[in-house]
């Protein structure tokens, strides 16, 4: 008795195979689609099982192998199965059984009317193909019969047919004859009637038929007589090239008929292109009467673009349509053809974009700065040019008149870009003339003064860059050209306006200081320092990059070397240069003014007559500090110091610093000044004081702040007192004055210098220059002089 535990069907099987058997539920799992079968097949088993054989072709005890073998698949499961185990299996047998009938009856069911229509089918076709294999044989039969009839009348008429062939060519002959003994007199005919085509065609013809009949002489008269024919409708032909009213299809006519006449492509070319010559000619006339302010800028380009360019491109057209598309002509009969157009064109070209400069420049010169109207007009007018050229451009081979049009547009461009400058220029001039009234009634306001300037200025750029703009939009063919928007954008906006304009600021500030005009008050120098220096400071820049961000300008080392950009750099350190400049000629100028009066206290005086010593310090010194106080006021209103308080001290705190320095310079130096040029030799004096003094540079540079501006006239005032001293001879009462005057000086300058060592230095020097020059050098008690300089 077997076990009901699942056999493994890996029992020995016959050929070595083996058969993966389990038990499992009862259903089926072998599927017969297109007479094949599953790789598995699932047999019934105890308990629900199914008995699943692997298929293997070579095993018989596969039940889906060909090679199955239902003796031994029954003597093994009889051998290894038990009784319940042999009944279901026979179960499951039966019931997959019926699966298999009931699936082959519903493919039955389901394709029943195919298969039934299939079958009327092949019924019908072997129907037909019988009908039609009888008919096939009839008309092979058929087919026989027709050749050998055939081959019987060849036969019968081959002499007649040789014949009838010789009658033919006989017949061809005699039209040919015909047609030659009748030629001249066609040629006549059509030659009265200016049938030209005709007669050209028979012409031709008879030609051929002269040509294959020229070894008999009495045909050569005919010929004679043709060519005589044809020398007239040459004559005819070529006169109508004199014809400047002729139109363009006659000609073209013509050029086709003389080509087929054998005549030379070059010669009918240039009497084609000398036929329109004139009325094109007559059009740039008409279009340079038309350059004048009676004509509008419309009516000037419809006559440019809408006739003169419109009659060229149809000569243009005519002409490559005979001389160069024609594929008969040579190749380089068509090449000669494209260079003699392209010269052709050219030329009246070069003549039509003169006049269209001599008009469209004089257009952007009479435009005002606020006519919108009419710049949009201009605009359009270029765009339309530049349209009509590149269309001309494609007409002619080889030839590309766009960079014609586009070397226009930049000059307009270049020259838009001049007058905005030439309007910057000319605001900023007035401007400056305005401020410098302004500044003569109010010398408070310079602040105020000093903003309107640089509003002008920049409202200014800012106006002639938004003009500029125009030639940028994106709805302009022209502006879309890479190169063309970059050279605008460099030459005529960034080079041509923007650094131009900071150029002439500069130039207008050396000229202004070198000249020293009258034009212009002193302290307009002095406001166009500050206005340079605050240019410098961020407007140069600012204004350089907004217009690179605006016109797309590539601030890169391949740019700067093609179009030599100017260094932003540069533009500022020539405006600094020129504010320094500016203060310079300011300082100079204020400096003489001051040494003036002290030229008529020291050299227009007497020193030596001077009898009695001084009651207190010269008028001209006291108008010196005067001058000099009124200046510091301008000059901080102008160039404010960051620290007020450092150098604006009052009287009050001047004395009082004044006394400290004496005090502590005589308690740590011993004795004072006075008492040692006193008991020292003068000559010996002066040396020492030489040798530990610091230099003194008067006319250096100055740096742009208000102590520097200050210090500079305070400078040049003392160096003049000194060398006006230098020239003097004095009595000891003169010393006296100038000693008073001298701490006078030394009391009252010092607030207006930033650097009291090179005053206290020029100062000593000057008194110094006194005792040598003096005839009996005495000095006063400092107690004395200082009373005597309050005062």
């Amino acid at each position: 008795m077997m076990s009901d535990q699942e056999p493994t069907a890996a029992a020995a099987v016959p050929g070595g195979s083996t058969s993966s058997t389990s038990l499992q539920g009862s259903s089926s799992s072998t599927n017969v689609v297109n007479g094949t079968s599953s790789s598995s097949t699932s047999v019934g088993g105890v308990g629900g099982r199914r008995l699943t054989l692997t298929k293997d072709p070579g095993n018989p005890y596969d039940i889906n192998a060909t090679t199955f073998n239902p003796d031994f698949f029954i003597k093994k499961i009889i051998k290894e199965y038990s009784l319940n185990k042999l009944m279901e299996t026979e179960s499951n047998l039966i019931r997959q059984i019926q699966d298999l009938d009931s699936d082959m009856q519903t493919l039955v069911y389901e394709n029943y009317n195919k298969f039934i229509d299939a079958t009327d089918t092949i019924r019908k076709m072997k129907t037909d193909f019988g009908k039609m294999e009888d008919k096939m044989g009839r008309l092979s039969t058929n087919i026989c019969l027709i050749a050998e009839n055939s081959a019987c009348v060849s036969n019968n008429l081959k002499d007649k047919r040789d014949k009838v062939s010789r009658l033919s060519a006989i017949h061809d002959l005699l039209k040919k004859l015909k047609f030659l003994f009748e030629l001249p007199n066609k040629l006549k005919q059509f030659y009265a009637e200016k049938n030209h085509e005709e007669a050209v065609t028979c012409y031709l013809s008879g030609v051929e038929f002269v040509s294959e009949f020229k070894r008999f002489p009495s045909l050569e008269a005919i010929k004679i007589d043709c060519q005589h024919i044809m020398e007239n409708i040459r004559a005819e032909l070529y006169q109508d090239f004199d014809d400047a009213d002729k139109c363009s299809q006659d000609l073209i006519r013509n050029v086709t008929l003389l080509l087929s006449l054998g005549e030379s492509p070059t010669v009918l070319g240039q009497r084609f292109l000398e036929n329109a010559m004139p009325k094109l000619h007559q059009n740039l006339t008409a279009l340079k009467r038309a350059n004048n302010s009676n004509v509008s800028l419309e009516e000037f380009m419809e006559l440019g673009c809408g006739i003169f360019v419109s009659n060229l491109s149809l000569v243009i057209a005519s002409f490559s349509q005979v001389f160069i598309q024609t594929a008969d002509l040579h190749e380089n009969v068509r090449l000669e053809s494209q260079d003699t157009l392209k010269i052709f064109a050219q030329g009246l070209m070069t003549d039509f974009l003169d006049l269209m400069e001599k008009r469209l420049l004089p257009e952007v010169e009479s435009m005002s700065s606020q006519d919108t109207e009419q710049r949009e007009e201009l605009i359009k007018a270029l765009e339309r040019l530049y349209r009509r050229l590149i269309s001309l451009g494609i007409l002619v081979p080889n030839a590309d008149f766009a960079p014609l049009g586009l070397n226009l547009i930049h000059k307009v461009a270049k020259l838009d870009s001049e007058l905005g400058l030439q309007r910057i220029k000319s605001s900023f001039e007035t401007a400056v003339k305005d401020s410098s009234l302004e500044l003569r009634s109010h010398p408070g306001s310079s602040q105020e003064i000093l903003g309107s300037i640089l509003a002008t200025l920049i409202l200014q750029m800012k106006s002639s860059l938004t003009k500029l703009q125009d030639f940028c939009r994106p709805d302009l063919q022209f502006a879309q050209h890479s190169q063309f928007r970059q050279k605008m954008s460099i030459l005529c906006v960034r080079e041509g306006l923007v650094i131009a304009s900071f150029k002439y600021l500069a130039d207008f500030g050396k000229s202004l200081s070198s000249s020293g005009s009258d034009e212009y008050d002193i302290l307009t120098w002095l406001l166009l320092a500050k206005l340079y220096l605050d240019i410098e400071n961020g407007t140069v820049e600012y204004m350089v990059n907004s217009v690179e961000l605006e016109f797309d300008i590539k601030r890169d080392k391949r740019t700067i070397a093609k179009w030599d950009l100017t260094n932003v750099a540069d533009i500022t350190a020539s405006l600094n240069t020129t504010a320094k400049g500016l203060v310079k000629e300011f300082v100079s100028v204020q400096g003489n003014d001051l040494a003036e009066f002290i030229k008529s206290a020291i050299l227009e005086k007497n020193l030596m007559q001077i009898t009695k010593d001084p009651v207190g310090p010269q008028p001209e010194m006291k108008r010196v500090v005067e001058k000099l106080t009124k200046l510091e006021k301008l000059v901080d209103s102008i160039f404010p110091d960051p620290d007020v308080n450092s150098y604006l001290r009052s009287e009050k705190s001047s004395d009082s610093s004044r006394r400290s320095y004496n005090t502590t310079s005589q308690a740590n130096k011993g004795p004072s000044r006075q008492s040692l040029w006193s008991n020292l030799d003068t000559n010996m004096t002066t040396n020492i004081q030489k040798l530990f003094s610091e230099k003194v540079e008067i006319f250096g540079p100055v740096e742009l702040q208000k102590s520097d501006i200050l210090m500079a006239v305070v400078k040049i005032c003392l160096r003049a007192l000194l060398e006006f001293v230098r020239q003097k001879t004095m009595s000891k009462f003169g010393l006296h004055q100038i000693q008073v005057d001298v701490q006078y000086f030394q009391l009252y300058l010092w607030r207006f210098v930033n650097n009291e060592s090179y005053l206290y230095s020029l100062l000593d020097e000057i008194l110094a220059s006194s005792i040598h020059r003096c005839v009996n050098p005495t000095l006063l008690e400092a107690s004395v002089v200082e009373n005597l300089a309050e005062k």
